[in-house]
């Protein structure tokens, strides 16, 4: 957790009280002390906002790696992923219209998650999908924890269709 929107609120709130003290002598003592919420949020609400996470859209036409889960030396989830997991949450159709696009048109990291969604939303055409990966010298980019490396997609796709990657579709 980021703890430096938390900062600067707190400092924020501590010059929001040092003003009342300021104009404890004054008559506008009155006004600030009614409308001090009012300008605590006023004050926190540009902070606050640009240390908000970015709304993730679900696109994924151009992820740089196929990967799932912890990744990287901070063990973070990948922006890639946080994408997959949109589409996921979608209505199921707009969902699986969505990883056609992905598999016909996409890059070979971008066919390997929409391999991967349809796996959990139509195992029929995945199915389907997964006869025309595994005949594919396509080169995905994968990463696993810290680790990035260079596969085929029909190795990618056999380690789909084994499940070791169904823990992550939850």
């Amino acid at each position: 957790m980021n703890s430096k929107p938390f900062l600067y609120v707190l400092l924020v709130f501590v010059v929001l009280l040092g003003m009342l003290r300021v104009f404890r002598s004054c008559r506008t003592v009155k006004v600030v002390e009614e409308h001090s919420l009012d300008l605590l949020a006023a004050l926190c609400a540009p902070i606050l906002a640009h240390f908000a996470p970015p709304s993730v859209q679900p696109t994924l036409e151009a992820p740089k790696m196929f990967a799932l889960g912890p990744v990287g030396f901070g063990g973070s989830v990948s922006e890639e992923e946080h994408q997959f997991k949109a589409i996921l949450a979608l209505e199921p159709v707009e969902a699986k219209q969505k990883l056609e696009k992905l598999y016909s048109s996409g890059n070979p990291q971008a066919k390997s998650y929409a391999l991967l969604g349809m796996r959990k939303l139509d195992r029929k055409r995945y199915s389907e999908l997964l006869v025309s990966a595994r005949a594919s010298d396509l080169i995905v980019t994968t990463m696993r924890g810290c680790i990035m490396s260079q596969e085929k997609l029909r190795t990618v796709a056999d380690n789909l269709d084994s499940g070791i990657y169904d823990v992550w579709l939850h």
